[in-house]
């Protein structure tokens, strides 16, 4: 994914772009799911609520199944897995709090 092989979307985010695959999001999210099969282009813009930084790490959790973060950053991530519904992630980081 980091070197864009393969890769049929591009997430925007807060002014950033993230490279990634329809199948990989749609299997993890269903707010992703949802999303991609109601598009047909290859660019997904996401609400300016997102916090870039908080969905990067939700999307290298996607791909690698960790999370690492600090504790400070916890609420963003669990603002941003709620938007996304995750709710795995979702149960994680409340339990943590």
């Amino acid at each position: 994914r980091l070197e864009g092989k393969f890769c049929d979307v591009a997430v925007h985010v807060g002014g950033r772009v993230f490279p990634a695959h329809k199948s990989v999001l749609a299997a993890a999210s269903p707010f992703f799911h949802d999303k991609l099969l109601l598009q047909d282009g290859g660019r997904l813009l996401l609400p300016p609520a997102i916090d870039p930084d908080a969905f990067e790490g939700l999307l290298h959790l996607i791909y690698s199944g960790r999370l690492t973060l600090v504790l400070e950053a916890l609420p963003g991530h669990l603002l941003v897995a709620s938007g996304l519904q995750m709710w795995h992630v979702v149960d994680q980081c409340s339990e943590i709090l």
